[in-house]
């Protein structure tokens, strides 16, 4: 099975994710193209949306994008005040993912030139506003230094050519002194398409096993993870494979399933996902090729047996 991989890393001081990036683009042929990454940070206290765009680089090879390199905000333990980086913020998703979409160029400088022709806009300090005065974007500075954190977003790829690119990053990360940051982890994405039935959901939710999981060696200090709530367990347990998989996702939805999990289902359930993927959340980040191919390994080989339904559903999962 394909997979798309996100790996957790942090790079030493004087150097930043850009470094890692023209690093991947040279050994591949390839090169680095400058956009930014939509964050949602919660709400403004008036309610307005709070969402922030930080810079991102991508490495592409012909048109196919091979790799991103991008901020996450879940690394804060070994990110230490600095100079600090300048991020826009609006408080409209559409925008937000209108510039993530969109706005890729051959400098940092240039990047944001698609936003500002869409709407005619003025760049003057501190933010863009369109031609009636209408603030779209804001500036701002984060007094950290986030430039150091490098989330790298590897293109699906099938297992020869994953294990030739992660070694690649890998390799060049450790020779550049990158490090796995305190609470890192790696995220695992597959192809949610070939799930969608009833018998393969409850397959998914159910056969997700405690021993599964501490095989996977996940780090104890990483955010969101955990088990499926009591209660999507329960709806799973109870319902049958007779019932539609749109009424499933819907009781599943209702009764509390979530990302910040260690299987993150809602690219499957949601009638229309951001990213329409299964997410494996709870591989520990590790510069360890070997390591994180051989938890692959585990994991395909359960997604096997939940997509084609060879074993039968058990009950024996966390929180039962």
């Amino acid at each position: 099975m394909r997979v798309g991989l996100e790996l957790e890393l942090l790079a030493p001081r004087g150097k930043s994710r850009e470094h890692l990036a023209r690093a991947v683009a040279k050994k591949f042929g390839g090169r680095v193209e400058f956009g930014f990454k939509f964050h949602g940070a919660g709400f403004l206290p008036d309610g307005r949306a709070d969402c922030r765009l930080t810079n991102a680089v991508r490495v592409l090879r012909g048109k196919s994008v091979l790799a991103t390199f991008v901020d996450d905000p879940t690394i804060v333990d070994d990110v230490e005040r600095g100079d600090g980086e300048t991020i826009w913020r609006t408080d409209d998703v559409r925008l937000a993912l209108l510039v993530e979409r969109t706005c890729w160029a051959k400098t940092r400088a240039a990047a944001l030139t698609p936003f500002r022709t869409v709407f005619a806009a003025h760049h003057i300090t501190g933010r863009i506003q369109d031609p009636l005065g209408h603030p779209l974007l804001v500036s701002a500075v984060e007094p950290f230094e986030r430039e150091r954190v490098c989330e790298v977003v590897l293109a699906p790829f099938a297992r020869g050519e994953l294990k030739r690119m992660l070694t690649a990053v890998c390799s060049l990360a450790t020779k550049l002194g990158f490090t796995v940051p305190s609470e890192g982890a790696i995220h695992a994405h597959y192809d949610a398409k070939p799930f969608h039935s009833t018998r393969a959901l409850r397959h998914l939710v159910l056969e997700w096993s405690d021993a599964l999981r501490e095989s996977l060696q996940p780090n104890p200090r990483c955010r969101k993870l955990g088990p499926f709530p009591p209660d999507v367990l329960r709806v799973a347990r109870e319902s049958d494979d007779a019932l539609q998989f749109e009424t499933l996702a819907a009781a599943l939805s209702l009764a509390g399933l979530k990302r910040e999990v260690d299987l993150n289902l809602l690219g499957l359930v949601e009638p229309f996902p951001k990213q329409p993927t299964i997410e494996v959340r709870a591989l520990p980040s590790t510069l360890d090729v070997d390591a994180t191919l051989a938890r692959l390994e585990l994991i395909d080989a359960f997604l096997r047996r939940t997509k084609t339904g060879s074993a039968p559903v058990s009950v024996r999962t966390r929180g039962t």
